[in-house]
């Protein structure tokens, strides 16, 4: 009998690089930070950082492999796993705390447990992010395999589709965003379309065949570009250029961030501690979510004003935190039984 794979080893950059965008995310829905270009163009980036290291870890996943390992059938299996399953796990807690506080602003349907168990997570405040990642795994083997033309093949795809849909992001809005209630706007639909994130998921597979090589040269030019997209954004460029420049700012932002990973020395109280953060990462994202839901349902959005929005992020935190801790309980409890995927990862 052939023994299986050994799972290809962890590059600790990426997981460094995915430990601070997590704690970024914390900070963008704690809005702890204010509104600065620090904000801005840095900790505002997380999303679209995960995007490129989504790009990164999946045709890394497809280098790894080989023979019968290497299937789209596979890979849909292994995204299922760590995806679905922890999902799954966290939208019961949801619907509970939907169901007690009764928000004026989340609309119940008999269909949308329907649409949450398929992935579609609508009314689930800050799950868009794991529709559009659903979004990209099932389109991700057609990008792999495009990859045989050549990866500037896919880059240029990737980078018109993107640029596209900023050209065209008002016409999208209108088509996507539709009213909730009778008054406000969900702008779901608009924030899941995921080709208008398809060159950041290019810009990491680009980068994966070298992301273990990335030196003072690759974190140089990085730093350059990053600044010259950040210029852009501010308008320094002129000719309506700021909205293609700012939809750019995190692609040499992560390949900086990935190539100071590996410069700077390990750090004995900083650097172990993000990297399980950065392991872990779609386990406090979950958590995150159930904690800034339940929140936002007891007391609305004038938490914003009336509590200590440190304190909020440090909550935050712990609710991501204590569901990655159940999910590995479960998992332990469980390794007699049905072998349960790790929120962990």
């Amino acid at each position: 009998m052939r023994s299986p794979m050994p799972p290809a080893p962890r590059l600790p950059a990426i997981d460094l690089v995915k430990g601070c965008a997590i704690l970024w995310v914390l900070f963008i829905h704690s809005q702890a930070l204010g509104g600065g270009p620090l904000f801005l163009y840095v900790v505002n980036q997380a999303v679209p950082i995960f995007v490129v290291l989504f790009g990164l870890n999946s045709e890394l996943w497809w280098r790894a492999r080989s023979g019968t390992d290497r299937t789209i059938t596979a890979f849909y299996a292994s995204r299922a796993r760590r995806i679905l399953v922890p999902m799954w796990a966290a939208l019961p807690v949801w619907w509970a705390l939907a169901l007690l506080f009764r928000p004026p602003d989340v609309v119940l349907t008999p269909t949308l447990p329907l649409w949450h168990a398929a992935g579609w997570l609508s009314q689930v405040g800050t799950g868009w992010f794991v529709t559009m990642i659903l979004q990209l795994v099932l389109l991700f083997p057609l990008l792999h395999a495009a990859r045989r033309g050549g990866i500037a093949t896919v880059l240029v795809a990737g980078f018109a589709c993107t640029l596209l849909c900023v050209r065209f992001r008002f016409r999208l809005m209108a088509l996507l965003i539709g009213p909730v209630a009778g008054q406000a706007h969900d702008f779901f639909n608009y924030w899941v379309f995921s080709p208008r994130l398809l060159a950041h998921v290019a810009f990491g597979m680009w980068l994966a065949p070298n992301v273990g090589r990335l030196g003072g040269t690759a974190a140089a030019l990085s730093a350059a570009a990053f600044g010259a997209c950040v210029a852009g954004a501010e308008g320094a460029a002129g000719g309506g250029l700021a909205p293609y420049a700012a939809v750019l700012v995190p692609l040499p932002l992560t390949a900086l961030l990935l190539a100071a990973w590996r410069l700077l020395p390990r750090l004995a109280a900083v650097t172990p501690a993000l990297e399980w953060l950065g392991q872990s990462s779609y386990g406090v994202y979950l958590g995150q979510l159930l904690t800034h839901n339940a929140f936002v349902f007891a007391l609305g959005l004038g938490l914003y004003q009336r509590h200590n929005l440190w304190l909020y992020t440090a909550a935050l935190l712990a609710g991501g935190l204590f569901f990655v801790w159940l999910g590995e309980s479960l998992r332990r409890v469980a390794r007699g039984g049905i072998a349960l995927p790790s929120p962990a990862r």
